[in-house]
């Protein structure tokens, strides 16, 4: 079941991140489909329970077609970012599926901005459903549960039905610069204070 703030965030921050084929995308403005369900994990060893959320998208993907996608979202080491394509090679290097090495896109952010911005806790992972715009029309954390599968559906179905936000009226989206400042990852400067919780994935002896 999910423990979210009473009053949550109503739209996924201006985030960039690099599939693992090395295009830089940007989030919302390159969600996949209509309705996208974005897996954030800050853990390497969440990666199964990612994996359980990514498949239930899966599911869901066979009934609406094109108009619904999964994202599975790594939250990597803003330092990983300086490594260029060495980054990416670690985390493309310990998937096996095709379909997911083409549906993963780490985020190379400040960890402690991007939790505040969404409210997380740290240590688990969480479901994001996205309209185009970015809005988030359900979320989901750590274990599946009925209750989330059919909170899932009804959400998707409702996305679908309404129609197709443009990508524009997400509320930040005109202050793009300042927003992608606040979670873009740092060129310099000390490491993040929450350093312990972030993918490392690649990088041996990383915080």
């Amino acid at each position: 079941m999910s423990f979210f703030s009473s009053d949550p965030v109503t739209h996924f921050p201006l985030v960039k991140g690099r599939r693992l084929d090395g295009a830089d995308v940007r989030f919302p403005q390159d969600l996949p489909a209509d309705a996208t369900l974005v897996v954030v994990l800050f853990q390497d060893a969440l990666d199964p329970l990612a994996d359980q959320w990514a498949r239930l998208g899966d599911r869901l993907a066979e009934v609406h077609g094109d108009r619904f996608a999964v994202v599975e979202a790594p939250v990597v080491s803003k330092k990983m970012k300086l490594l260029g394509d060495l980054g990416t090679m670690g985390i493309r290097g310990q998937i096996d599926s095709d379909a997911e090495r083409d549906r993963t896109v780490p985020l190379y952010v400040d960890v402690k901005a991007l939790r505040k911005t969404l409210q997380l806790k740290t240590g688990d992972v969480y479901a994001f459903l996205l309209a185009r715009d970015g809005r988030i029309a359900w979320r989901g954390e750590g274990d599946i549960d009925l209750e989330e599968v059919q909170e899932l559906e009804t959400a998707t179905a409702d996305v679908l039905a309404a129609p197709v936000p443009a990508v524009t009226d997400h509320p930040d989206l005109e202050d793009e610069d300042e927003v992608e400042e606040a979670v873009a990852p740092a060129t310099g400067g000390p490491a993040s204070e929450d350093a312990e919780t972030e993918i490392a994935r690649g990088e041996p002896g990383a915080e």
